[in-house]
């Protein structure tokens, strides 16, 4: 027992020695400091790579050139601007002519929503269907500026240069559209179709100029309305139910239960502001659907066949 005490206190007596030792050679070591460039290097592999996102409408581009069939898709050049559109054939005896398929903005030319499945039924029934990929909601619309006059100022600016750009893509369309026979007919959806009613009421009656629109001989409005700041919604949307009234063109103005609530709400003043001014071929449907958006498809091809019929064609 006495042994085993002397050696503990052997043990401590040399670990008490040792320690202020290690203590020093610790003190005297130093310590290397990371050099400016190794420090570069360091942050340099900490740090994760973003990819910024490309901008919707040439998403959009890139899945039709990849998913859809080559023979299909044809490039459209629109002076310096460039688009692609799907073009489908009729494949029935009797050729009717052709319809134009134009999205809203945000919204690929194969949107499920309606503009597809016409895409695909419409040959069957005599058309040849052009589809369209649109330019993209412009980038700061609608404004945020404080001030009304503002808003409208700087909306003004922004749309006018998004229906340049539409004008010219439209002409374009018509000019390929008079590569097949019959007449054309247009079915446009929600914004697009609200400012092609804007730029038809403002260049009716010029399409013989070299400037002007192309008229097409009906037009068909899925869910339309107008977007802008919320000061200016009732102002900027009665506008454009009054240009409605009074284009000569025919329309059919069709809409959903379950809907933009634009598109319901400003529906029953599209419809009474036209027979106001009595348009002749004028027609407004809401069709029921249980997906918000979503047109049914049968009761959609039926409802465009019949006024066809009653139009004429």
């Amino acid at each position: 027992m006495r042994l085993l005490w002397t050696l503990f206190c052997y043990s401590f007596f040399l670990a008490s020695l040792a320690s202020p030792l290690l203590a020093e050679e610790k003190k005297e070591r130093p310590v290397k400091e990371e050099t400016s460039a190794e420090k570069s290097k360091n942050t340099e592999s900490k740090r994760i790579e973003t990819v910024a996102p490309i901008a919707l409408t040439l998403q959009h581009k890139n899945d039709l050139q990849h998913y859809i069939n080559n023979e299909l898709v044809k490039p459209l050049l629109a002076g310096p601007d460039s688009y692609i559109t799907l073009i489908k054939k009729h494949t029935n005896v009797n050729n009717k002519g052709v319809v134009i398929l134009l999205p809203d903005w945000q919204q690929g030319a194969t949107n499920p929503k309606a503009i597809n499945f016409l895409r695909n039924a419409l040959p069957s029934e005599g058309w040849t269907t052009i589809a369209v990929q649109p330019n993209s909601k412009p980038k700061g619309y609608p404004s945020s500026a404080l001030l009304r006059e503002e808003q409208i100022k700087e909306n003004k600016i922004i749309i006018d240069e998004y229906q340049r750009k539409q004008k010219t893509m439209f002409n374009a369309l018509m000019n390929l559209a008079k590569e097949y026979p019959g007449i054309v007919i247009v079915i446009a959806q929600g914004n697009n179709g609200a400012l092609l009613v804007d730029l038809f009421s403002n260049d009716e009656g010029s399409s013989t100029k070299s400037n002007g629109l192309q008229m097409p001989n009906a037009l068909v409005l899925l869910s339309s309305y107008r977007q802008t700041s919320n000061e200016l919604i009732n102002s900027v949307n009665k506008t454009y139910a009054s240009q409605l009234a009074i284009t000569e063109l025919p329309v059919l103005d069709l809409y959903l239960q379950h809907d933009h609530p634009l598109a319901i709400s400003k529906a029953t003043e599209r419809k009474s502001l036209a027979e106001q001014e009595m348009k002749v071929y004028y027609r407004q449907r809401q069709l029921n659907n249980n997906t918000t958006g979503y047109y049914p498809e049968q009761e959609l091809l039926s409802q465009l066949n019949g006024w066809l019929k009653s139009v004429g064609w």
